[in-house]
């Protein structure tokens, strides 16, 4: 069973819509009715699945704040200038290449030099 993608607020919604179509449960951020929640609250929607989390929020990246073990994944988009179209295309080709099983309970650094699974 693949769990459930958690949008956080700062990645394009086309991501959402991507995923969505490749068949994925997702929870954009921006599309709660809680939106604008803190880091902690998003933490534990995270949690609740436990699902993955796309975000570029390096606070994420901390394992003492944000234990990510206790995930099924945090997937951190690394490069700060990225197009939407960009973000799709590194996050579908991720995913693609990566079934999430090979990336639970860890961090993910994607940017468009490559992927850093720890």
């Amino acid at each position: 069973m693949t769990p459930r993608v958690i949008l956080d607020e700062n990645v394009s919604l086309r991501v959402a819509d991507r995923l969505r179509a490749l068949g994925y449960d997702v929870l954009a951020i921006v599309q709660h009715p809680a939106r604008g929640m803190n880091d902690t609250a998003v933490f534990e929607l995270v949690n609740d699945g436990p699902g993955v989390l796309i975000t570029r929020d390096a606070h994420f990246t901390n394992p003492v704040r944000f234990p990510v073990d206790k995930t099924a994944g945090i997937i951190y988009l690394t490069h700060g200038n990225l197009r939407s179209l960009d973000e799709v295309r590194l996050v579908e080709q991720f995913l693609t290449a990566h079934p999430p099983e090979t990336f639970k309970g860890r961090l993910v650094s994607l940017s468009p030099s490559g992927a850093r699974i720890r």
